[in-house]
């Protein structure tokens, strides 16, 4: 994975943990700032879409909070309740801090299953931008949800061709029929990274909510 100015990287979307781990920690302090001028939407529409289904008061672990974008879109949508952050960067993590939202910030990796988090700890779990990095799917699906108490939420993101790729609509589906979620609502692809020419309209995001069962 090559870092750079141009972050032409981000549209290959790298899963070694490694190099995303170091692209991040490069891209830490500029990071905010190049997502404004890219009109990043999805922390926004996905912590208003996630205001849905949760009560404003809710324990929510922001799963992948990188410098905390979808903390600060939380409390604007009205969320007024703990939030956690887990990230992998270590440097997004301490710009996360700064945004004085956070409970409490831990470093995860989520390629490594489980997290060192108690299950049925919250109320909701939000992970925005995040699933490009992560292949196994299903996997931190799960591990989503063992976090999440029976009838909370969770919100995850994919870009959408990832989302055709990996079959990710066919496993949430599976996760459904095994009895691990309901209430299971897609969205159409939403604009991503608008003002990003790698991504424009060539690469929007899926926002998917489901219910802890």
């Amino acid at each position: 994975m090559q870092n750079g100015d141009d972050h032409d990287w981000l549209r290959q979307g790298g899963t070694s943990s490694a190099d995303v781990a170091k692209s991040y920690d490069d891209w830490a302090v500029t990071y905010n700032e190049t997502l404004a001028e890219w009109d990043y939407r999805a922390p926004g529409d996905a912590a208003r879409l996630l205001r849905t289904t949760a009560p404003s008061d809710a324990v929510i672990l922001d799963a992948g909070c990188g410098t905390g974008l979808t903390g600060a879109a939380l409390r604007a949508a009205g969320f007024r309740g703990p939030i956690d952050g887990l990230d992998l960067s270590p440097a997004s993590l301490e710009e996360a801090e700064k945004q004085g939202v956070y409970r409490d910030l831990r470093q995860a990796n989520f390629q490594s299953l489980p997290l060192a988090l108690a299950g049925n700890s919250y109320d909701a779990l939000i992970c925005v931008g995040v699933l490009t990095y992560v292949p196994d799917s299903a996997g931190i699906l799960a591990e989503f949800a063992r976090l999440v108490r029976p009838g909370g939420t969770v919100l995850a993101t994919q870009r959408d061709d990832l989302f055709t790729e990996r079959r990710f609509g066919e496993t949430l589906a599976s996760l459904a029929s095994s009895g691990l979620i309901a209430n299971l609502t897609i969205t159409e692809p939403q604009p991503y990274l608008p003002a990003n020419p790698d991504f424009g309209d060539a690469i929007k995001v899926i926002h998917a909510t489901m219910s802890v069962v």
